[in-house]
């Protein structure tokens, strides 16, 4: 088995076992004390909107159909440009499953500078972005992760300072989001090689 692939099935454990210590422990007490720390940030809540509105799932969707499009056309790779698409489009069918297995309500230390209308862990924004940023640093070109993987990063910050996660679902989000890609990567690299 490959390193990526072991480490997708690792990191996939890891989002498990987080969310069954948090479903069967509670919240754990860095939980809220990150997300007020946090809080200072709430003062530029449009900056950190806005982060969220483009980490949203149409956005993320959107480019890696425009990812898709270049590895076909520009670069022949028509198998890594499905695989691309299936890859984001199971992390983001499967973030839902995960977050009705665990059924994490939401933080309500503040008020919510988002609207927010389903659980909690994992996060999905954060998910999804790391998905699409690492696949498409690990597939398209390495260069993407000098802005792609800052991007999933705020974005995934945002969701703590605008209070609609635990900075423990972001965690598990980055996570299934990165397990997705380097399985996805694996995948790709495999039939390119093949």
């Amino acid at each position: 088995m490959s390193r990526r692939l072991t480490a997708a099935l690792l990191l996939l454990a890891a989002v498990l076992a987080l969310g069954f210590a948090l479903k069967l422990g509670g919240n754990p007490v860095f939980d809220p004390a990150l997300s007020r720390l946090a809080a200072p940030g709430r003062e530029i809540g449009g900056f950190w909107l806005f982060l969220s509105r483009i980490g949203k799932g149409q956005v993320v969707g959107a480019i890696a159909i425009v990812a898709a499009l270049y590895l076909w056309r520009r670069q022949q790779r028509g198998r890594a440009a499905i695989i691309v698409i299936a890859t984001v489009a199971a992390q983001m069918a499967t973030n839902p499953l995960l977050k009705l297995l665990f059924s994490r309500v939401r933080p309500d230390l503040y008020p919510h500078l988002d609207q927010v209308m389903d659980l909690s862990y994992p996060s999905g924004h954060s998910a999804q972005n790391a998905c699409l940023y690492l696949l498409l640093a690990l597939v398209l070109h390495r260069h993407v992760a000098w802005i792609g993987i800052p991007l999933a990063v705020l974005i995934g910050l945002s969701r703590v300072v605008l209070g609609v996660h635990w900075p423990t679902d972001v965690l598990g989000g980055w996570m299934e989001g990165a397990a997705f890609a380097l399985a996805g990567s694996y995948f790709a690299e495999r039939r390119r090689n093949a």
